[in-house]
């Protein structure tokens, strides 16, 4: 009796220790397939449109990276950042540490994401109520497995 309750046990554990934590929706890589900037009420980029862009981003349980690179004309730009990020529902906010042309005052982002099956959508700035201007940038994004 005392063998079935001991080797029961070792058997329950052996069951629990295989439970793997669940991971976030949004962890993964990610292609950028589209994309809405606006700077000012008159600067909008696009893509597929004025800009093209081959952009791949990354988030890890913490963290969130990116890295690419984008073409206007005949210039071409590098593109990265990296950075941690906090999600709450709806509600990520990154606090960036590196990225192309860093500037302090723009070192915390509040996004409002959503994600519908292998999409990834993203929608900024959001202000400090998590609500978004009149005018806001926009990216697509889906799995890359």
């Amino acid at each position: 009796m005392k063998k079935i309750i001991f080797f029961s046990l070792i058997v329950l554990f052996m069951i629990g220790s295989c439970v793997q934590e669940k991971k976030s929706p949004i962890e993964g890589a990610w292609k950028l397939i589209y994309g809405n900037w606006y700077f000012s009420d008159t600067m909008n980029y696009q893509f597929p449109g004025n800009l093209t862009i081959d952009q791949i981003k990354m988030l890890s349980k913490e963290y969130v990276i990116w890295v690419g690179q984008y073409k206007m004309d005949t210039v071409i730009t590098d593109n990265y950042g990296v950075g941690t990020y906090r999600l709450d529902g709806n509600k990520f906010e990154e606090n960036i540490f590196y990225r192309t042309n860093y500037t302090p005052d723009a070192a915390k982002v509040k996004v409002l994401l959503e994600v519908r099956n292998d999409t990834l959508i993203q929608k900024w700035p959001a202000d400090e109520n998590w609500n978004l201007p009149e005018k806001y940038s926009t990216e697509k994004y889906v799995r890359l497995k």
